[in-house]
């Protein structure tokens, strides 16, 4: 047995290996504890025009990011802008998220409404090379694009500074955006000057004006400052790059792509919401809507010209019928217009089919069509309490529609006029019979009298051609329609117009 005074230095030995895998366990737990747990983000794409169809597919996509419960949604933006009334509602739809926080990656482009949007969002972050701004309201006038006067630029400029004050965004630059006559000048205190809200000492403080607050301080004023440029001249609108967004507080920096933004936040991307096929389609049929009206009333017309039912009263209610489904199925139309379309088509029904020649049904149910488009390209649905009665947009929307309508029956009419007369014989698809056989005659002038019999040489819609004893006459039914080669007899004589009936008949 070795004695007790040679074993100390094991049992030192033991006691080091002991306390070094205490310490090392330790550390290990103090790193795992340390190590950062990657928040989880949702990216939804805004791209391309901003329209109906997107507003109600970021209703959807956010509804579905939300259900995952995020820790941050990334909107992807890459768009030129669109609809100032879109823009609107999609701006609530992002001030409306609480849940989590919001950012807006700018991919490639920020412009117009594309701007409003991301200013929306609580940060802004901008991939290399990519701009944002220029956001006044335009239209297309006479003259080609025209911008929108200060009714329209007040209430715009309102939204930008909201959101500039609620994000923290410079409200003045954020108004340059949106009107090109302002100007604004920065303006640089001295480093050691601390007195500016948010501000420490040391740090320099820039300050914003208009063009026109500028000019008006004194020169005492304008001593304070070290230094002064010219932002944004006067006549122009306000446009940043990637650099210039970070460099006056729009943006927390630029990245080389949208991976290499989530990385440095330390997020994980867990899913991107993509649009479906049907919103697709919905948008892809709001960009042709004005052609598919313009075909759809153009074949109304012709159904109107053409005896008996044809393709072309198909052809018109299937193209109205998509663009007003279009609407509908994102819902900017309700039951208000879809009643209003439904009875549209029944009147101008009963017009061609029921009451042919009265014109009075085919007047109502063009004009109910007509509301019902109307009302569907506005950006509320009908009844709303609530909706915004925008009168410039309806009257825009109003002769949109009756623009597409008016060029409908244009083009048929010179088709028929101009075009099919000149097509070889064999190739012609219009009748070439006319009423020169015909003629209409007096009582006393024939031996024609009430009660005589003919046949039909052409089909009665309600106007046309019947045979007696050898003589081609022109006839009008009572109101029926009465098909070609079929016995008639005269019902009544009114002057110059024979009235008949299919023979056997009676009043």
């Amino acid at each position: 047995m070795l004695p007790l005074r040679a074993l100390r230095p094991f049992r030192l030995l033991l006691a080091l290996a002991a306390f070094a895998t205490m310490a090392m366990g330790a550390a290990s737990d103090s790193a795992r504890a340390e190590k950062p747990v990657r928040k989880k983000a949702i990216v939804i794409p805004v791209e391309e025009q901003v329209d109906f169809g997107l507003h109600a597919f970021l209703k959807r996509a956010i509804a579905e990011a939300l259900a995952q419960k995020p820790d941050v949604i990334v909107f992807k933006v890459n768009t030129y802008g669109g609809e100032l009334q879109s823009a609107f509602e999609i701006v609530d739809l992002l001030m409306g998220v609480s849940q989590c926080s919001t950012y807006a990656y700018v991919e490639q482009k920020a412009i117009s409404a594309g701007a409003l949007i991301s200013l929306s969002a609580n940060r802004i972050a901008m991939g290399n090379g990519t701009t944002i701004g220029d956001c006044a309201p335009i239209t297309q006038g006479s003259d080609g694009i025209v911008m929108l006067g200060e009714k329209i630029q007040s209430p715009l400029r309102a939204k930008f500074r909201t959101l500039a004050e609620k994000n923290g965004y410079p409200s003045l630059l954020a108004q340059a955006m949106v009107t090109a006559d302002i100007g604004v000048v920065a303006a640089e205190r001295p480093s050691a000057w601390s007195g500016a809200a948010g501000t420490t000492a040391g740090a320099a403080s820039r300050e914003y004006f208009t063009a026109k607050q500028w000019e008006a301080l004194s020169d005492k004023d304008k001593s304070a400052f070290k230094s002064h440029k010219i932002l944004v001249p006067e006549g122009q609108l306000l446009t940043l790059t990637d650099k210039e967004a970070a460099e006056y507080g729009f943006s927390t920096g630029s990245f080389a792509s949208l991976g290499e933004f989530l990385d440095a936040r330390g997020w994980t991307q867990t899913a991107e919401v993509p649009t479906t096929w049907s919103e697709d389609l919905v948008r892809a049929i709001g960009k042709i809507a004005p052609l598919l009206m313009m075909l759809g009333f153009g074949a109304l017309y012709l159904e109107f010209k053409t005896p008996g039912m044809s393709v072309f009263g198909f052809i018109g209610a299937l193209c109205l019928a998509i663009v007003f489904g279009s609407k509908y199925a994102v819902g900017l139309a309700d039951h208000t217009e879809l009643l209003l379309l439904l009875a549209g088509f029944a009147f101008v029904m009963a017009e061609m089919y029921l009451f042919p020649g009265t014109l009075i049904a085919g007047v109502i149910g063009l004009a109910l069509i007509l509301v019902a488009l109307t009302l569907s390209l506005q950006t509320f649905t009908v009844p709303d309490p609530n909706m915004p009665w925008e009168l410039k947009s309806l009257i825009d929307n109003l002769f949109s529609t009756l623009g597409s309508a008016v060029v409908a029956i244009l083009i048929p009419l010179a088709v028929i006029r101009f075009v099919l007369p000149r097509l070889p014989r064999g190739a012609r698809v219009i009748s070439e019979t006319t009423l020169a056989d015909a003629r209409s005659v007096a009582p006393g002038t024939t031996h024609i009298s009430v009660g005589a019999t003919g046949r039909t040489k052409t089909p009665l819609r309600p106007m046309g051609k019947a045979v007696f004893n050898g003589e081609t006459l022109e006839v009008s039914s009572r109101g029926e329609f009465i098909e070609r080669d079929l016995p008639v007899e005269i019902a009544r004589i009114e002057g110059n117009k024979i009235v008949v009936r299919l023979k056997g008949e009676r009043a």
